[in-house]
Parts: structure tokens; C-alpha cells; sequence
């Protein structure tokens, strides 16, 4: 895998994550979930992200198994195959407890590929 490719598809992440946090900045789970254009905004980001992630695969699973992988594409299908059956609770609580150490973690991996 040429490493331009995993570096752009991590900044792809970073910056997909980020533009989630800015839609959700300051909101309430009560806010969120009254918000349909936020809530579409984020589900579509989620699956972009899914889809990078994916774009990624075996080897960066294997030479970063440190990210959850898995987790992040089978969150993408969720979003992508059982739309009208996402749980908007689970997105608020992913959104809010995992996105940012997972954009940690990949900005501590760019970090490295770049050095």
C-alpha cells in the first residue's frame, strides 16, 4: 500500500471527525435529537469515515491494530444498510465518547508516517 494513500485517507478521518465535532459542538443529546439536518450530516460523515477506513484494508489492520477498525466499519454498515434502525442514542454516545480519542490516535499515527 503506498503510504501517500494511508496518509491521505487518515487526514480524510482527521478532517471528516473533526467537521462531526463542529456540527455537534455545543449541543445537548436533547439537541441533537430534535436536529434531523445535524443527525444526517453526522450519519453521512460516519459512513464516509467507515468508507475510508475501509479503503484501508487488510494492511492497515494489520500494521495498526491499534485502531479499531473493525469497529469503525461495521458502524459505517450499520449507518449504510439498517438506516431507518440506527439508534441515534448509540451515534450520540459514539460520537461523544469515541470520536475523539480515535481522532487521537490517528493523529499520533500521521504524526509518525510523517516523521
Amino acid at each position: 500500500m503506498p503510504s501517500r494513500k494511508l496518509k491521505q485517507r487518515i487526514q480524510d478521518i482527521l478532517d471528516i471527525g473533526a467537521e462531526i465535532e463542529a456540527f455537534t459542538q455545543d449541543m445537548s443529546f436533547t439537541d441533537f435529537q430534535q436536529d434531523t439536518r445535524t443527525i444526517k450530516a453526522v450519519l453521512y460523515n460516519v459512513a464516509v469515515i467507515g468508507e475510508a477506513a475501509a479503503s484501508l484494508m487488510p494492511e492497515a489492520e494489520v500494521d495498526y491494530p491499534e485502531i479499531p477498525w473493525v469497529d469503525i466499519r461495521g458502524l459505517r454498515n450499520i449507518v449504510i444498510h439498517e438506516y431507518f434502525r440506527v439508534n441515534i442514542e448509540i451515534i450520540w454516545e459514539t460520537i461523544q465518547r469515541d470520536l475523539p480519542p480515535l481522532l487521537e490516535q490517528l493523529q499520533e499515527l500521521q504524526s509518525r508516517l510523517n516523521s
